[in-house]
């Protein structure tokens, strides 16, 4: 009897590592099986998708620009005080009628001594001998100012900003630009670029008669030049890669990535403007692009984009 209860008792252990078995192998299975479908979703999600969009970019230029004006000081009554319109005086104060002036245009109650020699006139016509003044107003921090009375005759004003050699090449003089200070913008022009080895880069002088708040009181200010506006396909700028002197985004269509070349046409640090649909490269060769809704992936080297569009 006791036998016979050993090799029941062997018999049951061995069923039961079976069983054991059986249930892990199962369990591994949907383990992998899991891990399977899961790990193409975990890519995808490393891998983010961008849908391509119409959109703008601007080629702007921005510098610190020393302002030129045309204008006069003005001559008024020494014993009198300046007032605003409406101001209370006590009584026999004399007072300057400072409106009382030889022709129309912006009244503003400070000087700062460069009003005869940054004449925007006189620039425009030498610029040479007005060059090194400027140049030293450039390197200046602040530009002192004293009480005194200007006009500045109709809204014509200039600035002259230092830029370097390159950038100079990439503009050109008598061409349309967008004005900007401090989110106003005005239209106006290149007027001209000198060249200067005191500055290793040349001087550009920009003109506007527009009225543009800000250029009448200070002498010294930041602008950004507009120079054009682009208009293309929009994507991010991670989602493009540089790879054999060419430039490339990963198209996803029908569940496959594909590597499709792309014509960048305008560029920042976020954006790039893109051709539509087909565009002939630097070979001359007829290439078909990407088109407008097409999906593409991010995350695709930042780096080496940059590095083909710094070239």
């Amino acid at each position: 009897m006791k036998s016979d209860n050993r090799t029941k008792n062997l018999s049951l252990s061995k069923k039961r590592r079976k069983r054991k078995f059986n249930k892990a192998f199962i369990l591994l299975i949907v383990l992998v099986y899991i891990v399977s479908r899961t790990t193409p979703i975990l890519t995808e999600n490393s891998n983010r998708f961008h849908t391509i969009t119409h959109g703008t970019l601007e080629d702007t230029l921005a510098f610190e620009g020393i302002i030129l004006r045309d204008e006069k000081v003005l001559s008024y009554n020494s014993r009198g005080m300046m007032v605003e319109s409406g101001q209370r005086v006590a009584k026999g104060q004399g007072i300057t009628n400072s409106l009382n002036s030889p022709s129309p245009g912006v009244i503003t109650k400070n000087r700062d001594g460069f009003e005869e020699n940054l004449d925007i006139q006189k620039i425009l016509l030498d610029s040479e001998p007005y060059l090194e003044t400027i140049e030293e107003l450039l390197n200046k921090g602040s530009i002192d100012t004293q009480d005194g009375i200007r006009l500045v005759k109709g809204y014509h004003w200039g600035a002259v900003g230092a830029v370097t050699s390159e950038t100079a090449e990439e503009i050109q003089t008598g061409r349309g630009v967008w004005i900007e200070v401090q989110g106003q913008r005005v239209r106006g022009e290149i007027s001209w670029i000198h060249e200067s080895e005191s500055i290793n880069g040349s001087f550009i002088l920009v003109q506007s008669s527009e009225f543009l708040e800000g250029v009448y009181d200070n002498r010294k200010l930041n602008f950004t030049l507009i120079k054009r506006e682009v208009q293309g396909l929009s994507v991010p700028i991670d989602a493009i890669y540089y790879q054999d002197g060419k430039t490339y985004v990963t198209q996803r269509k029908a569940g496959n990535n594909l590597e499709v070349p792309v014509n960048i046409i305008l560029a920042d640090e976020q954006l790039a403007i893109l051709s539509a649909d087909q565009f002939t490269d630097t070979e001359g060769e007829f290439r078909k692009t990407v088109s407008l809704y097409d999906e593409i992936l991010l995350n695709q080297g930042n780096d080496r984009g940059k590095e083909g569009l710094n070239e």
